[in-house]
């Protein structure tokens, strides 16, 4: 009897297996694809793969971009943009050769294309940040401003918001009672700790309100847990940093790192203050207004004036589900109404309002403030 004859030995074949770390992921092939067409927004990408989450959305882009495959070029002042690589063009007959193929095989029954609503994966932290917790009903988490507390930030108007809204603030470390962080802060750290506040709190949905710094923090959380926040309010805030923070905020971090505090005063009552309530105050109400600002200065402003700088949530915004307000003050010296308007822009269905102060509308106008967040609020049912 003949012998049989040895089956030829499998190989998985090394390139392909390096090929499909890449397009094995779902959703990879149709956003290169899509990308065939022209550059485009993330807004654009989202609208268009109508089935794909944000979450899902800015991963896949993230992988492609780190793979060669996609570029992510910034065109001032608006998002970014992607585009593909000569090696993600070097795709596209393969990837067509798969759209015939599936053309000509059946397919299930669709479901709606609608996106659902993002639900949540992410586990939240322990919330170890010291908070705030006030008054009773629907809730509101707040975001504070750089340098300063949720006491700081909303301390005119807390009593006011409280009226209405169980309250849930946090201290950012080195604010507040919250110490003080021997590493650079990250801004999906103080998104998951505000959001987990809230949720120990006994809160499993509410509305954000973010000041300056804290309306990136506000808008990584409602990016980061969309199921969580029904509404956003934004004030005196950016998506990113423009030529004028590119300036300003160093000379702050430098001002808070050499412990003079009066001069650091001297320099956030100038830059904060709008030019209707400066020119108004006389010489002593003035001085009065800088030994406050020296002596409210919070112990991690360094480390807050330094993680303001690399803050860059443009590409949070087009997935934004929440009812979202802006509102502009139009006096500010720190952040511009360019940077408001962008937000308004590129946040979907977002309201745009102004209020005629500089960069501290609890100081300048805080019952007009307090007005504008809860008659939004009320609105939306937050």
């Amino acid at each position: 009897m003949a012998a049989r004859p040895r089956p030829v030995p499998l190989t998985a074949d090394a390139d392909l297996i390096a090929a499909f770390e890449v397009l094995g992921q779902k959703w990879t092939g149709v956003i290169l694809h899509t990308l065939a067409t022209r550059p485009a927004r993330y807004g654009e990408l989202s609208a268009a793969i109508e089935r794909i989450s944000t979450k899902v959305l800015a991963d896949r882009l993230r992988e492609l971009v780190g793979a060669g495959l996609v570029t992510h070029a910034q065109l001032p002042p608006g998002p970014a943009t992607y585009t593909l690589t000569a090696d993600g063009r070097a795709l596209l007959p393969a990837l067509e050769q798969l759209r015939s193929w599936s053309q000509h095989r059946p397919h299930p029954p669709r479901h709606s294309s609608r996106k659902a609503t993002p639900m949540s994966a992410r586990t939240l932290p322990e919330a170890t940040f010291a908070r705030t917790v006030l008054g009773s009903g629907p809730g509101l988490a707040l975001a504070h401003g750089a340098g300063s507390s949720v006491a700081g930030t909303y301390g005119p108007i807390l009593d006011g918001l409280a009226a209405h809204h169980t309250v849930v603030g946090v201290d950012y470390p080195g604010s507040g009672d919250t110490p003080r962080s021997a590493t650079p802060l990250s801004l999906d750290d103080l998104a998951d700790q505000l959001v987990a506040a809230a949720v120990a709190e006994g809160l499993e949905t509410f509305a954000v309100s973010g000041y300056s710094l804290g309306g990136p923090v506000a808008i990584r959380a409602a990016a980061r847990h969309p199921e969580r926040v029904t509404a956003l309010v934004l004030t005196a805030t950016f998506p990113h940093r423009d030529n004028r923070l590119a300036l300003a905020l160093p000379v702050w971090r430098k001002l808070a790192e050499s412990g003079n505090r009066a001069l650091l005063a001297e320099y956030l009552t100038m830059m904060a203050l709008g030019a209707d309530a400066l020119e108004a105050m006389p010489d002593e109400q003035l001085q009065q207004a800088i030994g406050f600002t020296a002596a409210s200065v919070a112990e991690g402003t360094p480390e807050h004036a330094e993680l303001a700088p690399r803050v860059d949530v443009r590409d949070d915004l087009p997935g934004i589900q929440a009812p979202t307000l802006v509102i502009s003050t139009t006096q500010d010296r720190f952040t511009s109404t360019r940077l408001h308007r962008q937000l308004a822009d590129t946040i979907p269905h977002a309201q745009l309002v102004e209020i005629a102060t500089g960069h501290l509308p609890m100081v300048e106008r805080p019952e007009e403030w307090r007005q504008l967040i809860t008659d939004f609020l009320k609105q939306h049912s937050a």
